[in-house]
């Protein structure tokens, strides 16, 4: 007799319906799986015997064949546990499939016949609820997970023995409810960090102008200027994120197996402070089984590069790509995989290697090939993928003990230019203005007769490639939406050019 069962493995983010057969037959006893499992699935047998036997249910001693269909999709991770042994049950007739039918099951074996958590819980549901499952079968550390998409049944189990006995009707089981997210999402209330920065006014203009419109950002100064503190109390002042864009972020944690008990959700815009030292597929993402990397679980957040001089050559250049296309392909022999990687992009640096170029108190002890060395670290075509380029000056420690009521921050112009934005691209795939292509410029970039001469003034005067050019604009409607302005006039493409100066990283 053949036992049948429907599972589901990922390979990137890409999940593929795996249906798992099991074939019972006279013989030695033998037990193989076939159908292109990697070594996490062949070592499966081993678990799956020794929990059949600890869970009361005997353990077929004949010949024992698994075949994995789709044959030529390769298969990895623990997660197919359960699915095999549940068929191999099914063919020896210890479990009644009647309760069985559009049911995805998933989850890895424990000797003790325990179901245990999985990664990729969330991309799965989805995954299965997308191809007409009507129910899915998981362990029971994932159903909190499991329960933030609607549309599909969720039932959570702790063991075998309580799977085999739901299926004979000798117990139930209560679907497991469908999740409220707003019930995990922060309040704004928490956003207090940026109250807490003093002076810096500038500064803080910009990053409010790169929160509302998605804008990267370079800040360059000397040691202890403040860059650093700016750029991690950015995250504060981050609009909420969608319902969509939740769940998105999400669905790459979980795969990344990064989500936590107490945090079964991604509510927060993901902040991702990467060091120096860290390699180039731990940023872009890839390795034997490609995963996801810190640009993707950047993704609807931010990534921040502090000291970005101090990166190899090599990792900088490699960011031109996700920049430009706000994903990443990483290629492999037989295969393609594609993440997202839709972030803002913050970086901090010094004006030379002493850091002191140009301070009035403290000299600069860097010749002018360790300077000229030093900046040429970024290259042009990533420095054109930077919308505003900030010097950043020190504060007077007597001012940081007074606080004025000027430097109280206010998050609703930030809320109020993030819902301007999901009406104006409503109808497209875009949210934010960063993300506009041309024709979007064309249609939604009105520009007063005075902006428009400016900008083809500024752009031969400035030597604005292309792309610098559009980057202007965009910003100049950031701008405006944060004045509640349709039209784009002279004063915000003159703000908007200001922050295109890039003397600190221009070799003198």
């Amino acid at each position: 007799m053949v036992g049948k069962t429907y599972s589901c493995t990922f390979s990137g983010l890409n999940c593929q319906i795996v249906e798992v057969q099991a074939d019972i037959s006279n013989g030695l006893p033998y037990f193989s799986i076939v159908g292109l499992g990697d070594t996490s699935v062949q070592e499966s047998k081993e678990r799956v015997r020794s929990s059949i036997k600890n869970s009361g249910a005997v353990f077929p001693q004949t010949r024992k064949t698994i075949n994995l269909a789709p044959a030529q999709l390769k298969k990895q991770g623990s997660l197919l546990d359960l699915p095999i042994a549940v068929s191999i049950l099914i063919a020896s007739d210890q479990i009644s499939k009647e309760k069985l039918s559009k049911t995805l099951i998933i989850g890895e074996l424990s000797l003790t016949g325990q179901i245990k958590k999985v990664p990729g819980i969330l991309a799965i549901t989805q995954h299965a609820k997308e191809n007409g499952f009507k129910r899915i079968f998981l362990p029971q550390e994932n159903a909190v997970e499991a329960s933030f998409i609607e549309g599909i049944e969720v039932y959570p189990f702790e063991c075998i023995s309580d799977l085999i006995d739901y299926t004979f009707s000798e117990i139930e089981l209560k679907r497991f409810p469908v999740a409220n997210i707003n019930r995990f999402k922060g309040g704004i209330s928490k956003r207090t960090h940026f109250d807490n920065i003093v002076g810096h006014t500038q500064a803080k203009r910009a990053l409010l102008i790169a929160a509302a419109g998605g804008h990267n950002v370079l800040l360059y100064g000397a040691p202890g200027c403040g860059k650093t503190l700016l750029c991690r109390s950015f995250k504060s002042i981050l609009p909420p994120m969608t319902k969509d864009e939740i769940l998105e972020t999400t669905k790459i944690f979980s795969i990344s197996n990064l989500l936590t008990e107490k945090e079964p959700l991604i509510t927060e815009r993901p902040f991702r402070e990467v060091h120096p030292t860290a390699s180039v597929a731990s940023i872009i993402g890839g390795g034997t089984n490609p995963k996801p990397g810190e640009i993707s679980l950047a993704h609807n957040g931010v990534l921040f590069f502090d000291e970005i001089a101090e990166f190899s050559k090599f990792t900088l250049n490699a960011l031109r790509q996700p920049l430009e296309d706000r994903e990443i392909n990483i290629s492999r022999a037989k295969n393609r995989y594609r993440f997202p990687s839709n972030f803002t992009f913050l970086a901090t640096m010094n004006p030379c290697p002493c850091g002191y170029k140009g301070d009035k108190r403290i000299p600069c002890v860097c010749t002018q090939s360790q300077i000229r060395n030093y900046q040429k670290k970024l290259s042009g075509p990533l420095l054109d993928r930077i919308d505003i380029f900030l010097e950043i000056s020190k504060v007077s420690m007597s001012k940081a003990l007074v606080r004025t009521n000027k430097e109280i921050f206010s998050f609703a112009p930030i809320l109020d230019a993030q819902q301007i934005q999901e009406n104006r691209f409503s109808k497209n795939r875009i949210n934010k203005n960063s993300d506009m292509s041309l024709s979007h410029i064309r249609k939604h970039c009105s520009l007063s007769t005075d902006a428009q001469k400016l900008i083809t003034h500024a752009s031969q005067s400035l030597n604005l490639s292309n792309r610098g050019y559009l980057k202007v604009i965009k910003l100049a409607r950031t701008i405006a939406d944060l004045e509640y302005k349709e039209k784009i006039s002279e004063n915000h493409i003159a703000e908007a050019l200001q922050y295109r100066k890039r003397h600190a990283t221009s070799p003198s």
